[in-house]
C-alpha cells in the first residue's frame, strides 16, 4: 500500500497547532495546585446549628450537626451533612496568622541520645497537650446578628481564620 506524502504532510502540520486533548475545565489532573484545605466532606469541623436558619420558602439549614471546610480557592466556607453539600458560604474575611518558620530557628549540634532525650520530653509534653504548635485543631462557631438579620460562620485552625456570612 502506498502512503500519499500530502497526508503525512498535513497530520504533521495539523499536529503542529492543534491541542491533543481538549480539557473542558481547563486544567489537567496534573497541573491542578496543590490542595492544602481541601479535605473529604468527612473530615470537616463540626458545626452544631441549633435553631433553623430558614428564608420565607423554607430552604436552608435545619437543626443539626453539619461539616464546614473550606474550598481549595478560600472563596467559600463549604457546609455538608451526610456527605452532602448543603450549603456555599461566602468567606468577607480571611487571615492568615504568622508560624514559625523552622529554617530561622537556631539548630544545635548534639548527640543522638541527647536527641533521643529530647524527643522523648517533646512527647510527653504532647501527650499533656502542653505542645500547641504540633496540634492540629479546627473549630467552627455561628453566631446571629440581629442588626443585620444575618449569621456570621467563623472557622479557625491552627494558621487560618475564615469568616463567613449567610444573610437572607
Amino acid at each position: 500500500m502506498l502512503i500519499d506524502n500530502n497526508l503525512i504532510a498535513y497530520e504533521f502540520y495539523k499536529n503542529q497547532y492543534v491541542p491533543k486533548e481538549i480539557y473542558y475545565s481547563g486544567e489537567k489532573e496534573e497541573t491542578k495546585l496543590l490542595d492544602k484545605y481541601n479535605k473529604e466532606p468527612r473530615e470537616g469541623t463540626i458545626l452544631v446549628i441549633e435553631n433553623d436558619i430558614v428564608n420565607e420558602e423554607g430552604y436552608g439549614l435545619k437543626k443539626g450537626f453539619y461539616n464546614v471546610k473550606p474550598d481549595k480557592y478560600l472563596d467559600f466556607l463549604l457546609i455538608y451533612q451526610s456527605y452532602k453539600l448543603k450549603a456555599k458560604v461566602p468567606i468577607i474575611k480571611t487571615q492568615i496568622h504568622e508560624s514559625i518558620d523552622a529554617r530561622t530557628e537556631k539548630v544545635e549540634k548534639m548527640s543522638y541520645k541527647k536527641y533521643l532525650k529530647e524527643k522523648e520530653k517533646e512527647y510527653r509534653k504532647y501527650l499533656k497537650g502542653e505542645n500547641p504548635k504540633d496540634i492540629e485543631w479546627t473549630e467552627a462557631q455561628i453566631y446571629y446578628i440581629p442588626q443585620n438579620n444575618s449569621y456570621l460562620l467563623i472557622y479557625n485552625s491552627n494558621i487560618l481564620e475564615l469568616h463567613g456570612i449567610i444573610k437572607f
